[in-house]
């Protein structure tokens, strides 16, 4: 791929030369494709600044209205603090100059190590000690969000980079991404987008209004494919959302005791009736011991 150089247009905001390396202080290089979404492409970047990567999301639209992708990424994302959620480094527009990303929204993040969750999973059930320090972190930070009053409505393998420090599992850490689609005490939710079908809760397949008990629904299916190599509910798009709303999942016997009391509670049909976030992860924390 060849590379682009992205400048900062003006404190808060850069801008894009077209194809070519048109010449200011500083910015971005950008390299390799990383990812593709609903919403926007994800590239590998050189901060130019620092020296640093940084992953480049490059919005497909260059719409600014208030529940856009892009403007729920920096009201909501940009203003997170968390070990356990990818910051935001910095925001903007593209100038539309009929260049490369001409007018095009785009935010620079943290570049997370390691991949992501669902590559992980790819080749089978994950070892139990990663799946507990991995999911402990994400709880962690479900639990920060939900305390402002954020729900991230798109809890998915995808949307979670997990690592390891030195191949040691008691050092493996997860990383929450992608809040395009949050909603907030003061962002409604987006009709346009409701969510990826495969860990929707049951409330989201009826159409009713998520809630931070829609993220620990979800957080539980990641957790259940993350032990066992399968989906909860496989299968088409609409027979996968029909089917939550009629059982709870169907847990293997390999899945051990301690994993399927969690699991059931985090995925009961009665949000009410779900732990929080803070729960999920005091239990992860005993379950590691």
């Amino acid at each position: 791929m060849t590379a682009t150089l992205i400048r900062p247009a003006a404190a808060a905001r850069l801008g894009v030369a077209g194809g070519g390396r048109r010449a200011l202080e500083r910015g971005y290089r950008v390299g390799a494709l990383l990812g593709r979404g609903a919403e926007a492409d994800v590239y590998e970047a050189t901060d130019l600044l620092s020296g640093g990567s940084a992953a480049l999301k490059i919005f497909r639209t260059g719409t600014v209205h208030p529940d856009s992708p892009f403007n729920r990424e920096i009201e909501l994302h940009a203003r997170l603090h968390h070990n356990n959620i990818v910051r935001i480094k910095r925001y903007g527009r593209m100038p539309a100059d009929g260049g490369t990303g001409s007018g095009r929204n785009y935010v620079a993040a943290e570049l997370a190590a390691g991949t992501d969750l669902r590559k992980a999973i790819h080749d089978g059930p994950l070892d139990p000690a990663d799946v507990t320090a991995w999911m402990g972190g994400v709880a962690s930070a479900l639990s920060y969000i939900h305390r402002k009053g954020i729900v991230h409505n798109d809890v998915k393998p995808a949307n979670i980079m997990v690592s390891r420090t030195d191949g040691m599992s008691s050092k493996a850490e997860a990383k929450l991404i992608d809040f395009g689609i949050a909603t907030s005490s003061w962002h409604r939710p987006n009709t346009d987008v409701s969510g990826t079908p495969h860990y929707l809760s049951p409330e989201a397949v009826h159409g009713q209004h998520t809630t931070s008990a829609s993220d620990i629904y979800a957080l539980g299916l990641v957790i259940f494919e993350s032990l066992t190599g399968i989906k909860a509910f496989p299968g088409p798009a609409l027979e996968s959302m029909v089917a939550r709303t009629l059982r709870s999942p169907r847990l293997p016997a390999t899945v051990q005791r301690r994993w399927s009391r969690l699991l059931l509670a985090m995925t009961d049909a009665d949000p009410a009736r779900r732990p929080s976030a803070a729960e999920v992860h005091r239990t992860l924390h005993k379950i590691s011991r």
